[in-house]
């Protein structure tokens, strides 16, 4: 039983491949040797190797409010303004005026309608603002833009989408009506309800924008009125689903459900399928350990395919390992000492008789290294494991505290 206490399994799985700590955008490595918290490289993080670069942000307070007194981004009387979208921009060094000025100013010949937004206020009733058009003063002054020419500028009529149109058009259509006027063989489609409808919104553009010809029909087109599909069938919206009857425009019930409704199939069954189960067996001599095997209860291997018809035989070979091929990860309840930092992907096979125990002193040995350091790191790519497994290693171990009590 002293087995379970030593054995639990660990979450993850890392594959590495050598580098060095990249900072991200924005962050310069920091001088000198700094170290990660542990020996593996998921111990570092840009807060323990890189120094943020400063930005427009730092500046962005003290530079607006100079700007009301014709300084900052306007000093000398330049037409420009500190523009506030360029808050990420990297200021070079030695950050004087000049930097500041290259990296967060813009003329405001290029202002933007998202420039004004916030002193000219929202569009009038049935209009759209749109931030990203081009939003030049036009005053004298080169530095202000008057309301008139802002609604001119940002100010777009909405668009209409067929959602405003569904309710409508759907009763006429069953009037032959609406998309089916004039014999047309098409109907008005749900799933385009967000489609914009062009200008002058008649019937022509809405037909354009809203309507599908049965033709192009899918299966989901056709669930409300059919239903679902027969028990032991799943149903397949997307798939295409045209009218079958001579009028051009209905499906019978037996196409329907010949074109949208397929055999369920039942997915293969994986590892995690059998996780709790035979993990707990493994604490009784049963599972991956059943006729003396030293073998466990892999729960890096949650996501592997159970071969089938999944029996214990395939359980095994998909989900069990050697606790010969154990990781430093494996021994959980196995501790470095002060200082160290586990190393779980190293290699750790038991070092006692009985080939499925580990001494203290050999994971010490085998597992534990000093904090990396930064310039030392690798890129780690894990494969997660679900929280329902990390609740049942928290589970494994209460059991075998509470069998060994």
């Amino acid at each position: 039983m002293a087995t379970v206490l030593r054995i639990v399994v660990v979450l993850s799985m890392m594959q590495l491949t050598h580098g060095a700590y990249p900072c991200p955008s924005g962050y310069t490595g920091k001088t000198g040797t700094p170290m990660c918290v542990g020996a593996m490289s998921s111990s570092c993080s840009t807060g323990r190797c890189c120094n943020p670069l400063p930005t427009c942000a730092k500046h962005s307070t003290a530079w607006i409010i100079a700007q009301a007194g014709n300084g900052g981004c306007r000093k000398d009387s330049a037409k420009m303004f500190f523009d506030t979208k360029k808050t990420k921009n990297v200021v070079a060094s030695p950050q004087g005026e000049a930097e500041i000025k290259a990296a967060c100013c813009t003329a405001t010949a290029d202002a933007k309608c998202s420039d004004w937004a916030a002193v000219l206020g929202v569009c009038p009733a049935g209009k759209t603002f749109v931030g990203t058009n081009g939003a030049p003063p036009d005053n004298s002054d080169g530095l202000t833009l008057s309301k008139a020419k802002y609604h001119e500028m940002c100010c777009v009529p909405t668009p209409k989408k067929c959602s405003q149109y569904s309710a409508g058009w759907i009763i006429a259509q069953a009037l032959n009506g609406g998309c089916r006027k004039d014999s047309a063989k098409m109907f008005f489609d749900t799933k385009k309800t967000s489609a914009e409808v062009a200008s002058p919104q008649g019937d022509a553009q809405i037909k354009a924008a809203c309507c599908t010809a049965t033709a192009d029909a899918k299966c989901s087109d056709w669930a409300a009125v059919l239903g679902v599909c027969p028990a032991g069938k799943t149903f397949v919206g997307t798939n295409g689903a045209p009218p079958d009857n001579s009028d051009g425009l209905t499906l019978s019930k037996a196409k329907y459900h010949e074109m949208c409704c397929t055999t369920t199939v039942t997915p293969p069954k994986k590892c995690s399928s059998f996780s709790v189960a035979w993990a707990t067996a493994q604490l009784v001599g049963n599972g991956c350990a059943k006729g003396g095997a030293k073998m466990f209860f892999d729960l890096k291997k949650t996501a592997v395919t159970v071969a089938s018809p999944a029996g214990e035989a395939q359980v095994k070979a998909a989900c069990c390992t050697p606790f010969a091929d154990a990781k430093c990860s494996d021994w959980k309840l196995l501790s470095c000492g002060a200082g160290t930092s586990i190393v779980g992907t190293k290699s750790a096979p038991p070092d006692n008789a009985d080939g499925k125990m580990l001494s203290q002193a050999k994971y010490r040995q085998m597992c534990c290294e000093q904090p990396m350091k930064c310039a030392d790191y690798s890129e780690e790519t894990s494969r997660s494991v679900s929280p329902a497994v990390a609740s049942m290693v928290v589970f494994l171990v209460a059991i075998a505290a509470t069998t060994l009590a």
